[in-house]
């Protein structure tokens, strides 16, 4: 089946206002082939001196549901300006990725191009150690999360608020990371391709609208749940009102009511019909943080489990590999490239779909999984041979030792604690001396005394029952006015 592609020419202006000297408007040439677009136009200074700027498209981009998702995430949060700059920012490192391996994979623009920085809802510190450990602790989490070059950093990586009363950056806290492209071409092909996408969305099929609409839920949607008065709700902020009723009948071609107010950039989805049409149209699941906050939400229904079916125990998985993927992970596996971010990139999709694939085929860097006979097998012999050790059993099975714990955990099969540390004779009738010579002895007194670890003394008096000693509340007990009362006891 042929992939369907948006053909990015029908979105070239005319004229492109440029932001050298006063901002003046001029055309915009073009040529094109079957492959790229070729852009230029030329701007004139005062000194009579002319230059050219230019940049190459390609031509057709595909026309998936992944691209309308991302085309709803910039119409959502990406730059609505036309200061030459095309800025896209989250503070969900996922759809910070999203956005990145789109843009490589379907205008080949690659990790490098972009610059980048991170925005922090604080006060700027005035402890040069705390400024100092936070910004780390930012730039170390997003520079994991994202790849994003070092050397592509704006010199003040982590920026702060300065009209704001917090203080202290919470412990969840990571901030906004904004890329950006200087570029006044690709920042206004980019926004004329949202913008005539956005106008002209309800033309579009009804997946296209669904995967646009998540996207903008995930950058503008808001999860409204009052616990006291039971109000349940999705906010999304919508400034024009032309643009309200856009968002307004796409809903509706989904079946969802979307409540738009006069004078108020807030809308509102709202009753239990709509919101449990948006669980079952998986509209809040681009943004794993919203997703989970609609979850709970959606969960204090009454009954909603018999109503949806959703949260009524395991669920075929909804996002099922396709049986092509799955021989595509195996041949690249079986070919060397054992690693499993290799291997989604590759394929591009998603690594937790390649590590299912590599575990339900017993591959990767994973213990083999044992079959249910074996597993009662194993637990019927740890019963019965409850002398022998986890070690002792998986030896006798040709299993891992997690392998045995686990089929124990499961059965319900309780074994004896046998450590592979034998403790010497003298050592144990040692402690059990000093126990009845002294029952509120220290932990600390007997290892300096016998040179051995807090876990032996435990394991000592578990294994020989010395919890009290026939001094009940007394054994541990450090407290001074114990003493009086083990003296008088032993008397």
């Amino acid at each position: 089946m042929q992939k369907e592609l948006i053909d990015l020419k029908d979105f070239i202006p005319k004229t492109i206002v440029c932001h050298e000297g006063n901002g003046q408007e001029v055309q915009l040439n073009y040529t094109f082939d079957d492959e790229f677009i070729h852009l230029s136009y030329i701007v004139n200074h005062h000194n009579g001196s002319c230059r050219e700027h230019s940049f190459v498209f390609p031509r057709f981009i595909s026309k998936s549901n992944e691209t309308f998702e991302v085309l709803g995430l910039l119409q959502a949060e990406g730059s609505k300006t036309q200061r030459g700059c095309f800025t896209f920012c989250n503070h969900e490192y996922k759809l910070i990725n999203k956005v990145i391996i789109w843009f490589k994979r379907e205008l080949y623009f690659n990790k490098e191009n972009w610059r980048w920085y991170i925005k922090v809802n604080i006060n700027e510190p005035e402890a040069l150690d705390y400024k100092k450990d936070i910004e780390s602790k930012l730039i170390n989490y997003w520079r994991r999360k994202t790849s994003l070059p070092a050397n592509r950093a704006y010199p003040k990586i982590v920026t702060y608020i300065a009209n704001t009363k917090n203080k202290k950056l919470k412990f969840y806290d990571k901030g906004t990371l904004i890329i950006e492209y200087k570029n006044n071409l690709f920042n206004n092909i980019i926004q004329k391709l949202i913008g005539a996408i956005f106008i002209d969305i309800n033309l579009y099929s009804i997946e296209s609208i669904k995967s646009f609409l998540k996207g903008i839920i995930a950058g503008e949607g808001t999860i409204a749940y009052h616990r006291q008065s039971r109000h349940y709700g999705i906010h999304i902020s919508i400034t024009k009102e032309n643009e309200r009723k856009i968002y307004k009948e796409a809903f509706n071609k989904l079946g969802i009511n979307l409540k738009i107010y006069n004078n108020y950039k807030e809308t509102l989805i709202s009753k239990r019909e709509n919101l449990v049409k948006l669980l079952k149209l998986r509209l809040m699941t681009l943004s794993p943080e919203k997703y989970n906050k609609f979850l709970y939400m959606i969960r204090q229904y009454p009954d909603i489990k018999y109503e949806t079916s959703y949260f009524a125990g395991k669920r075929e998985p909804w996002n099922k590999i396709p049986q092509e993927k799955i021989n595509q992970i195996l041949e690249l596996y079986k070919s060397g490239i054992t690693r499993t971010k290799d291997i989604s990139e590759k394929l591009e999709i998603s690594d937790i779909k390649v590590n299912r694939v590599l575990k339900e085929n017993n591959l990767g860097k994973r213990a083999i999984k044992i079959p249910e006979e074996k597993r009662k097998e194993i637990s019927k012999f740890a019963k019965e041979n409850t002398n022998l050790t986890q070690k002792q059993i998986a030896k006798q099975f040709g299993v891992s030792q997690m392998a045995v714990q686990r089929a124990c955990v499961k059965y319900s099969i309780r074994m004896i604690n046998k450590s592979q540390y034998k403790i010497q004779q003298e050592k144990i009738i040692k402690i059990i001396q000093l126990y009845k010579e002294n029952p509120t002895v220290k932990f600390s007194e007997i290892r300096k005394e016998l040179g051995i670890s807090d876990s032996v003394i435990k394991r000592v008096r578990k294994e020989n029952n010395l919890t009290h000693l026939g001094y009940k509340y007394l054994i541990g007990c450090n407290n001074p006015k114990n003493k009086i009362l083990s003296q008088e006891t032993r008397v």
